[in-house]
């Protein structure tokens, strides 16, 4: 009926804000729309222009250390990708090499997996095993990986590849972000 009820303890809080954006290069029937209405609506990514995400362009390093500066409350306002990296290696998120590099879907994994407090992981390689390419997940990146895809945070593709060395684009970065704000309420 279009109203939201919420039981509330005495003195909280709530505040309700409609940031939604609609970009003109999203399509509504997309497979990432939600997740970029998610991303872009929590204030986690900006558009690539007023009316463009650009959802098949490359994330950079320093893109997804501001978008987790963001989720952890960090003040990203002037200059946000600089800002945005100072705190994730203040953080241990990223050592903040190469941040005009392109991430991969393994590093993506593995900054969330810091941001988790790197959570206990009982390695199983059967696990990751379903997957046709989980051989190319490098040494580092184990952990997080298995940790992001029992927690269906990063997810295989159609064609049952984890593809964990493969550029992520901003829609996929997306959806890796809603996965991981959702696994968190669980």
């Amino acid at each position: 009926n279009g109203r939201l009820y919420m039981k509330a303890p005495n003195g909280a809080v709530i505040k309700a804000v409609d940031r939604s954006v609609d970009f003109t290069d999203v399509d509504a029937d997309s497979w990432s729309a939600d997740a970029v209405a998610f991303v872009s609506g929590h204030g986690l990514f900006n558009g690539t222009s007023a009316d463009r995400f650009s959802p098949a362009a490359a994330m950079t390093r320093e893109m997804l250390m501001t978008v987790i500066a963001r989720l952890n409350g960090a003040d990203t306002s002037g200059d946000a990708l600089a800002k945005g990296m100072a705190w994730a290696v203040e953080h241990g998120i990223s050592d903040g090499s190469d941040p005009k590099g392109f991430i991969t879907r393994e590093q993506i994994a593995t900054m969330l997996y810091r941001n988790a407090g790197e959570p206990e992981v009982n390695y199983d390689s059967s696990y990751l095993a379903k997957f046709s390419d989980a051989s190319k997940i490098s040494g580092y990146a184990e952990k997080a990986m298995l940790w992001a895809a029992e927690a269906g945070i990063i997810n295989g593709t159609t064609d049952n590849r984890l593809m964990p060395r493969a550029n992520a684009t901003r829609e996929q970065v997306a959806q890796m972000m809603f996965n991981y704000v959702s696994s968190l309420y669980r």
